[in-house]
């Protein structure tokens, strides 16, 4: 087997079981005289929560409609910087189709993630979100990997779609009807940018307060154990007392 295959192959089972089965193979491709294949190998990290999800999805509907999306936002992108008649209503349109699509992907991400018995929490499903959109976006070698199910790196964003609809927006130009569609579909990727920093501001004051709740919890935990600990040790003492009555009685008794 390849390296995308093998790396599919690891990325599809288990994430707790990921770094056992590289192991394995890479022990595999040492003993059959594969050097370069092991050196790989052995460089696979192993991925994050969202990372991993994103490489079991199976839905080839979900994954073309998104491609589609994406293909269709670019190219209305590109329409609105040349100043194209009605560019703006068509940026706006295949900006909310693209939405749309992510979010049907972030739907099937969650039933992934319960499947494999993880949390799906809304930071997790952000990122999952980011990933294929990201992907979606820069096409190529990135969008060809994840198809496979063997990407093995989260996206960096270069060129942000937000970026994009700035650009289209500034270029529309001709009309100010087109300009005001082209803002429109600016302002709506800012209002979903804003969503998903206020998704991950929450995520995160939820993390703390259940961190200082476990750690409540914990301190209680110590307490109670204390307690009970000294009366453990007070009830060795009763015991020792009352054996040592019963012996004091038995003597009396007998004299």
């Amino acid at each position: 087997m390849d390296f995308d295959s093998l790396t599919a192959e690891l990325l599809s089972q288990p994430l707790d079981q990921f770094t056992s089965r590289r192991n394995t193979r890479v022990k595999e491709a040492k003993a059959s005289g594969q050097g370069d294949l092991a050196r790989q190998l052995s460089a696979l990290k192993k991925p994050s929560l969202p990372l991993w999800a994103v490489n079991q999805f199976r839905d080839r509907g979900t994954l073309g409609e998104l491609q589609s999306g994406a293909q269709a936002l670019v190219k209305a992108q590109a329409a609105a910087t040349s100043g194209r008649s009605n560019a703006g209503r068509d940026l706006r349109a295949a900006s909310e189709r693209f939405q749309r699509s992510l979010e049907a992907a972030g739907t099937a991400a969650a039933t992934i993630l319960r499947q494999g018995r993880h949390a799906s929490g809304e930071e997790t499903l952000r990122r999952i979100r980011e990933i294929l959109r990201l992907a979606a976006l820069e096409g190529g070698d990135t969008w060809d990997r994840l198809q496979k199910g063997a990407l093995v790196s989260e996206p960096r964003p270069g060129d942000d779609m937000l970026e994009m609809f700035a650009a289209g927006a500034a270029s529309a130009g001709g009309k100010r009807g087109e300009q005001a569609e082209a803002r429109h579909a600016a302002e709506l990727a800012q209002r979903a940018a804003r969503t998903d920093d206020e998704l991950a501001e929450r995520a995160t004051a939820t993390a703390r307060r259940l961190r200082q709740e476990a750690t409540d919890a914990a301190a209680a935990a110590d307490r109670a154990s204390a307690r009970a600990s000294a009366a453990e040790a007070e009830a060795v003492r009763a015991r020792a007392q009352a054996q040592k009555s019963q012996r004091a009685a038995r003597r009396h008794g007998s004299g």
